[in-house]
């Protein structure tokens, strides 16, 4: 498995921005120098089958932490490898408030695919992509797949406040870097009131996925969110287990998301 951290020049950002991957080795290579066979005649290059392609998850922090969260936690590297699967972690500055000069949703639903897609062999159909995270960027994966549902055929939260109107309301009034609450409400950033907007509109949202523990302090928010999700009829997946706010409950989280997924297992040829 491979370890990349990349320095991008972002558009949507203005200004650079620094993203982790995970990529997987490929589990038929023979064992031992780590190397395939060489052919005489034939260089290294000449082997790479450039139409293999991989699914990818787009997996986001918490709030305040950066690209380097998920990869200091050995259950993404382990899943990486085990389920054959490319993993992109970027850095994530956009919170409920307003990320000045900076348009964070454009960037990982528009702007980042294109740079990904242009480094490795992901698979650029909605049915091979998958996005989640953890708090708040479980709420900003929920954000961006309702706002672009066309890229992503699952969306994942783990202790995420998706009631965001509310855990604003009650712990960050009056902090500089959140909105107003009532200034979020009919906005993108309103998942639930996106949700609702979606469902009436006919679109094909992606299968959803919400888990927390419950002693979390988000659990009131994500109940919130469950009881709305289930009363527009959306398939949408919900666990709840004993866990507070922590890595320990995340780990098995990802682990259950994993299971979850519409997985290939595997690398596999472009058109197939």
């Amino acid at each position: 498995m491979a370890y990349i951290r990349l320095t991008l020049a972002s558009r949507c950002l203005n200004g650079a921005t620094d993203v982790s991957v995970f990529f997987p080795d490929d589990p038929k290579a023979p064992i031992g120098s780590g190397m395939a066979p060489r052919k005489p005649g034939v260089i290294p290059g000449d082997a790479v089958d450039k139409s293999r392609r991989y699914q990818v998850l787009w997996l986001m922090h918490g709030g305040g932490d950066d690209y380097t969260a998920w990869p200091l936690d050995a259950m993404v590297q382990r899943a990486c490898g085990s389920e054959q699967l490319i993993v992109v972690m970027p850095t994530i500055r956009d919170l409920p408030g307003v990320a000045r000069n900076a348009d964070y949703l454009s960037y990982v639903t528009e702007e980042l695919p294109e740079l990904i897609g242009f480094l490795f062999p992901i698979s650029r159909r909605r049915e091979d992509n998958f996005i989640a995270g953890l708090s708040y960027g479980g709420y900003f994966a929920y954000r961006c797949a309702l706002t672009h549902p066309q890229n992503y055929a699952c969306v994942g939260s783990f202790s995420s406040p998706l009631d965001v109107k509310e855990d604003v309301r009650r712990h960050h009034v009056g902090q500089a870097v959140f909105s107003d609450p009532d200034s979020i409400d009919g906005t993108d950033r309103d998942v639930l009131g996106m949700a609702t907007k979606r469902k009436e509109q006919g679109v094909d949202l992606p299968r959803m996925f919400q888990t927390c523990g419950t002693e979390d302090f988000t659990w009131d928010f994500n109940v919130v969110a469950r009881d709305h999700f289930r009363a527009l009829g959306l398939d949408h997946t919900w666990i709840q287990r004993p866990g507070v706010h922590n890595f320990e409950f995340w780990d098995g989280a990802l682990r259950q998301y994993l299971q979850w997924l519409p997985l290939r297992h595997g690398y596999f040829k472009e058109g197939n």
